[in-house]
């Protein structure tokens, strides 16, 4: 189903709407779209705002604007922040890479170059791009919303047998790419472990990083050496890949606050290892991650529990369940009588009306 994207005419008296599906301009009292039959999105009286980043007409209620995916909506101090959820040893392994010559210019390079572009060019010709308001779409949006993103992923459905989800790209223009597979062994539930688990990455601003420390996973060392990734020294290799697989702790982590259940991460990481699934959930052999880019599964099982019985978490959760209430309150204009207001504005000055 299409949607449509409000943008201003050049006349000031009249504002003009445009199918999202094929461009086409829609006269105002029609409720289809004249060529592609998609239906007008924009519902009658529902008070609507343009989008700070791109001017899309968005319902008051959008945390994230439809065209450009950014977030509408200003985080606030009831929103979740990395430091809620973060693995300690992800921040600090993080901040030592940051600071070490030449990674920083060699990211930018690889990341924004060749290979960011071959996967838009993969996924453009064998992927489907998850459209605006589909069911999907809308499960990667209330994710969204609970881990306080500033922008959503673009979104693709990969056809392939294994069962998984990935992120790429720039922290600041994602992409999320999801198996097929996936979509048709995993529950709801599980669905949402895998997606606030690949969301987490985002959050935590992961990417540019792993993209590089994945050149060296899996005997990928050709693949470093054709993006000039090979001139890094062998420490820093390691460190690379230590941080990996404590980045994939702090993902878990976030994974838990969106399901807020260990059984259903621990069946959602059942079904993707599949046969591979180990006989019990026990930690494993450390020296078995060296060269790898993930933890073990007993590890990453252990340290989701952990968590789930920290203070730190409850402290996050209760976050969460404070935001999701305030969901509809935290609006940049009265729900009554339009006025502009504060976000975090409980109540309208202009009409005295309460928006809890």
């Amino acid at each position: 189903m299409g949607y449509i994207i409000y943008k201003d005419d050049f006349s000031p008296q009249r504002r003009m709407s445009f199918c999202e599906r094929c461009g086409t301009s829609i006269p105002e009292d029609t409720q289809y779209c004249p060529r592609c039959g998609a239906r007008v999105g924009r519902g009658r009286g529902v008070s609507e705002l343009p989008c700070r980043f791109c001017q899309a007409y968005n319902r008051l209620d959008r945390t994230f604007c439809l065209n450009c995916r950014r977030r509408i909506i200003p985080l606030t101090a009831y929103d979740i922040t990395e430091s809620d959820f973060v693995y300690q040893a992800d921040r600090a392994n993080l901040e030592m890479l940051q600071g070490t010559e030449p990674l920083p210019h060699l990211i930018q390079g690889l990341v924004t170059g060749r290979r960011e572009k071959s996967i838009r060019s993969w996924l453009a010709t064998h992927a489907a791009k998850v459209e605006n308001r589909s069911r999907l779409d809308s499960l990667i949006r209330g994710c969204g919303e609970t881990l306080g993103l500033e922008v959503l992923p673009e979104t693709f459905v990969t056809p392939t047998l294994e069962l998984n989800a990935s992120t790429f790209g720039r922290d600041d223009k994602p992409i999320l790419a999801i198996t097929s597979s996936a979509l048709e062994v995993l529950n709801e539930k599980e669905l949402m472990a895998l997606v606030g688990h690949e969301l987490g990455h985002v959050k935590s601003k992961h990417l540019m990083y792993h993209t590089l420390a994945e050149s060296f996973g899996a005997g990928a060392q050709f693949l470093a050496n054709f993006y000039g990734a090979g001139l890094i020294a062998m420490p820093i290799q390691m460190l690379l890949l230590s941080w990996h697989r404590e980045s994939e702790i702090s993902a878990d982590r976030a994974a838990l606050l969106i399901v807020n259940d260990p059984r259903v991460f621990r069946s959602m990481m059942l079904k993707i290892m599949g046969r591979r699934a180990p006989a019990n959930d026990a930690p494993g052999d450390s020296l078995a991650e060296a060269f790898q880019t993930h933890p073990t599964y007993g590890r990453r099982l252990a340290m989701v529990k952990e968590f789930h019985a920290s203070v730190e978490y409850a402290r996050a959760r209760d976050k969460v369940k404070t935001r999701l209430g305030l969901r509809n309150t935290f609006v940049p204009a009265c729900r009554f009588c339009g006025a502009s207001k504060p976000v975090t504005e409980l109540y309208c000055k202009t009409c005295g009306k309460s928006q809890y």
